[in-house]
């Protein structure tokens, strides 16, 4: 099927409202075509414009013929994988496709898309164009007859969860239908750093580290308190090399030289993707291509479809376009995230010590299917679990990765005084409880130095991107840091001689952190983070066939829940947890929903 992937316009619709547009066909009528045609002119040529982006600044190239923009091209860019760069990569088809500037920025990639569409407004105005024409010069959308569809599964949500249940399942014979409310697939997992909790892996054993599926299991029932569905946490602990097996006959890596720490475990069980996440996702979208998935991008599911006994038939949806689009399958299969992006939800779960929190998750993330499951009498469990991340950053509610802080030395201080305030590697949520109910602090700073930049592939380039936003400060002493980011020096030399003796081995740390990297010397990196959301653990209540179970004990026979949208595993959250359970949950649901 064809991908909704154009954009309305004003002119269309009053276009179609006449009549005009039956069928599937252009809308731009052949005299608007014309004056559209003679209207821009060029002065022919390729031209050049420097644009700040996401991650970074980065030049925009557009090459002109005499009446028409002919290629744009921005390879040599930071953005985030799968973000970013495919909105840049829409944006750019769109503008040459229309030959029109008409265009609306991609959904959670609104910085890479103003930096591309500035860019060639830029670069057309050094070619003499006519910017004021190409910017009322309507876009070209596609209507179609048929706004009824069905297949056997239709998968809600294009994140990390989504995508591999399609894949598992569509090689497993089943018929499916995947529907992403926004124009690229990835959700949470692309703006994470790609670390996977596994264990008893071959690549942990080729690295001498003695781990077994049995002693992960009980390792993530003890570690969290048994607050951890059991069946969950068999999922994960069992079929670990299950899923890098599996992933690996896509093009998907493991870092095969290196395995992360662990919140809170004495056995390393952090496997990172090669390079990043990102290009692990392409090589799963890539793979869904080749093998025929159906993916409807643009398409936000906002309701089930019933029959007149009440039972779940299908999904109500609105394309791109404003269609109603109605989705008919034999199982439901709810993918669609969590609800960070709902600051209602957030202060009805949590309280309203919660009111206003930074999001820093993927865009769109607010709970519209669970709370419409919610609606026809479906359980859920851990709403009421806060969890919360003391380090986003607080210009742009980017979660940064807190292996800087776990394994690679950085820590935290407050922004009054410049002392520290707790174990760095504790989890997410200790760190963030810490901050926000003990110390009155408006935000913090977080410092690392060069041994963070060699610590890993993934890291690497997370770090990287934040140095080319501009997030990250270099200081060549701690005089310097003191007087940037506004502390007593003596204060801040304190603190820093006295987490360095820690490393040495020369004292205790104050708060009892028991993992090291490298002492902490000059240059140092500070960027400036605060408390926020990165994810929610609640979600709606499975069974052990992943299930959406009711109120009343039962399951619906049809309705599944996968990811951050089903609850049950999340809680006390431990680093990696997500992307494990989403990924190995879609591949054993996959092969079982086609039974």
């Amino acid at each position: 099927m064809k991908k909704f992937k154009n954009l309305i316009s004003i002119f269309l619709v009053m276009a179609l409202v006449l009549g005009t547009i039956t069928g599937c066909s252009s809308s731009v009528p052949e005299q608007q075509k014309q004056n559209n045609e003679s209207s821009a002119k060029y002065k022919s040529g390729t031209y050049t414009s420097t644009q700040q982006g996401m991650g970074g600044k980065f030049d925009i190239n557009v090459t002109f013929s005499d009446d028409s923009i002919d290629s744009i091209e921005a390879e040599d860019n930071n953005e985030t994988l799968m973000v970013g760069t495919e909105a840049i990569k829409i944006l750019s088809e769109r503008i040459i496709e229309n030959q029109s500037l008409n265009v609306d920025v991609v959904s959670g990639a609104t910085y890479s898309s103003y930096a591309l569409i500035n860019g060639v407004k830029d670069c057309v105005k050094q070619s003499e164009g006519d910017l004021d024409a190409l910017m009322a010069t309507p876009v070209a959308i596609d209507t179609y007859d048929d706004l009824s569809h069905e297949a056997d599964i239709i998968i809600v949500g294009g994140g990390l969860a989504g995508v591999t249940t399609a894949i598992s399942a569509v090689q497993n014979g089943g018929n499916v239908i995947l529907l992403e409310a926004k124009e690229y697939l990835g959700g949470n997992s692309v703006l994470s750093t790609g670390t996977f909790q596994l264990g008893g892996t071959t690549i942990q054993k080729n690295l001498g580290i003695d781990d077994d599926p049995e002693t992960f299991y009980n390792w993530i029932l003890s570690n969290s308190n048994n607050t951890k569905d059991p069946v969950q946490a068999e999922w994960v602990a069992y079929h670990s090399q299950d899923l890098i097996d599996f992933y690996s006959t896509m093009g998907v890596n493991f870092n095969t030289e290196k395995v992360n720490s662990t919140d809170g475990s004495e056995i390393n069980r952090g496997h990172a993707l090669s390079p990043n996440i990102g290009t692990a996702v392409s090589s799963l979208v890539e793979y869904m291509d080749e093998i025929g998935v159906d993916v409807r991008y643009s398409t936000r599911v906002e309701s089930f479809i019933l029959d007149e006994s009440n039972n779940i038939i299908g999904v109500n949806a609105t394309d791109y376009n404003g269609n109603q689009v109605e989705y008919y399958g034999n199982k439901i299969v709810l993918a669609s995230g969590g609800w960070g992006d709902n600051n209602n939800m957030i202060t009805e779960n949590w309280g309203s010590d919660y009111d206003g929190l930074v999001y820093g998750g993927s865009v769109g993330m607010d709970g519209t299917m669970l709370n419409a499951a919610v609606a026809l009498g479906a359980d859920t469990e851990d709403m009421n679990d806060p969890h919360i991340d003391a380090t986003l950053e607080v210009t742009r509610g980017i979660t940064i990765t807190t292996n800087v802080l776990r394994n690679c030395g950085g820590i935290l201080i407050r922004q009054s005084t410049g002392e520290r305030f707790a174990d760095e590697q504790a989890s997410h949520s200790e760190i963030a409880a810490e901050a926000m109910h003990e110390l009155g602090d408006e935000y913090y700073y977080e410092i690392f130095d060069k041994n963070a930049l060699n610590y890993s592939e993934a890291v690497t380039s997370k770090i990287e991107s934040y140095i080319n936003m501009g997030l990250t400060t270099e200081y060549d002493s701690i005089e310097s840091m003191a007087e940037g980011i506004k502390v007593d020096a003596d204060v801040l030399t304190k603190t820093l001689d006295a987490y360095n003796s820690a490393v040495r081995g020369e004292t205790e740390d104050e708060f009892r952190r028991e993992r090291f990297y490298e002492e902490l010397k000059a240059p140092y990196y500070v960027m400036k983070v605060s408390n926020g959301v990165a994810c929610t653990t609640g979600g709606l209540k499975i069974n052990e066939n992943m299930q959406v179970v009711k109120n009343d004990g039962n399951a619906f026979d049809n309705l599944y829940a996968i990811g951050e949208i089903a609850g049950g595993y999340l809680i006390n959250y431990v680093g990696g947890d997500s992307l494990s359970r989403s990924s190995i949950s879609g591949m054993l649901l996959g092969r079982e929903i086609v039974k």
